[in-house]
């Protein structure tokens, strides 16, 4: 009778037993779930992104955007700047405008650092983080903007999957090249959308992958609490 017990006990041992060894793994994925939830969030707001869809609404400033003429002009000049307060003199300071006028750096700033960028041909911009270049050159010292934004006004066309704007959760301290494979997973990936406007922390590492059988076009514009050395060089050479 008690080995008939035995037999009848054992089978509900185990099966209370496994129960509780999938509660166990339950909960602890649930907890890896959540602490990856958590580091996506503080990622987020570290890197303090926003991407703005159909960002332009106007008609004649799209048509604009549309001559790769004007962006070749753009692309082969050295970084402009715009004070912020003079009435925009041409469609690349509108639109520092139209991005920045909303935004709380738009008042702190003391002006704003533009150019673009044509990459085509299996070119990229590598691992990088907006700043003084002078400074850090010259004087050891690194100064970066307020904030970053970039914007796609250009109906542009290359394969899917390449040109995409990556950034990453980490500063001069840190090591980019950690995020090719170590930390790839931390990585925050943006598709350059025609008439998309993201707006990031650039004084983290950012860089843009390769394009392939296109051309990426793109209008940068930082707001900036201290004005470039190399651009106030420039200003007392006219």
């Amino acid at each position: 009778m008690s080995n008939d017990r035995k037999d009848f006990v054992s089978p509900f041992l185990l099966a209370g037993f496994a129960y509780l060894v999938s509660m166990l793994l339950r909960a602890f994925q649930g907890s890896i779930e959540q602490n990856s939830t958590l580091q996506t969030m503080e990622r987020e707001f570290n890197l303090n992104y926003t991407v703005a869809d159909d960002f332009i609404d106007d008609e004649k400033i799209l048509k604009t955007l549309q001559d790769p003429a004007v962006w070749k002009a753009c692309d082969e000049a050295n970084e402009r700047w715009w004070d912020g307060k003079t009435k925009p003199e041409n469609i690349w300071e509108q639109l520092s405008k139209k991005i920045w006028q909303d935004r709380d750096e738009f008042q702190v700033a003391v002006g704003f650092e533009y150019w673009c960028n044509i990459i085509k041909d299996e070119v990229f911009l590598p691992w990088h983080i907006d700043k003084d270049e002078y400074e850090l050159q010259v004087n050891q010292r690194l100064v970066t903007p307020l904030m970053g934004a970039v914007y796609y006004g250009m109906d542009h066309h290359f394969d899917e999957g390449t040109g995409i704007l990556q950034l990453a959760d980490a500063d001069i301290n840190d090591n980019p090249r950690d995020f090719e494979h170590e930390r790839r997973g931390e990585v925050v990936e943006i598709t350059p959308k025609f008439n998309r406007m993201i707006m990031f922390n650039a004084t983290k590492w950012h860089r843009v992958t390769g394009v392939h059988n296109g051309a990426r076009y793109t209008f940068a514009v930082n707001a900036n609490k201290h004005k470039p050395k190399v651009l106030n060089f420039r200003d007392e050479k006219k």
